[in-house]
């Protein structure tokens, strides 16, 4: 399988670089768009990340390089996953967690929803951004978090989703580049 590299674009990790497989259906967050999120963002040394659908790792490897006490990593990809704990061993990355499961089933079961920041970065063409969505509130994920992170083809931009969120958060940043409409949203 042919492999392609992303590089970190801030904090302790800045420049250095991961790999994953494009085979998988993987699609990291670009390079661009994670400098806004961090951008926007404030990172402190307590915060505790929830990074759904999380690919390639890169997401959480940012917020890690920045400082963030601990990523909680979900993803059903099996392979995806011993690639990320591979990546993250070579860079000597131990704050983290990585859930080897299907992330619907992962809310609905994990009785501790304290996290910080929450990113989601699901499939595209499915409905699981907005069942994450939906079960997240539910569940009270959003009660004590701080910012929520999604993003959604621009092309199927569902403003239902964003009327959700901002049931709890004002969104702070609504924007598109190329294909990709993504999210910044902070607590009220």
């Amino acid at each position: 399988m042919s492999n392609s590299t992303l590089k970190i674009t801030g904090g302790t990790l800045r420049s250095r670089t991961i790999s994953y497989t494009k085979k998988r259906k993987i699609k990291p967050t670009k390079s661009y768009i994670r400098e806004v999120i961090f951008n926007t963002i404030n990172i402190n040394n307590e915060m505790r990340v929830l990074d759904l659908f999380c690919g390639s790792g890169i997401l959480s490897l940012e917020a890690i390089s920045r400082g963030v006490m601990s990523s909680t990593m979900v993803d059903k990809d099996y392979l995806a996953c011993e690639h990320i704990k591979h990546e993250f061993d070579k860079l000597e990355v131990k704050n983290y967690i990585l859930y080897n499961h299907d992330v619907i089933n992962y809310i609905e079961n994990n009785n501790k929803p304290r996290f910080d920041i929450i990113f989601l970065d699901a499939p595209y063409d499915t409905n699981l951004l907005e069942l994450s969505i939906e079960l997240l509130s539910k569940k009270n994920y959003f009660d004590n978090n701080s910012y929520i992170y999604f993003e959604q083809h621009k092309k199927d931009y569902n403003q239902k989703l964003v009327s959700m969120i901002s049931n709890t958060h004002n969104i702070v940043k609504d924007s598109n580049i190329g294909d990709v409409n993504y999210i910044i949203a902070l607590k009220r």
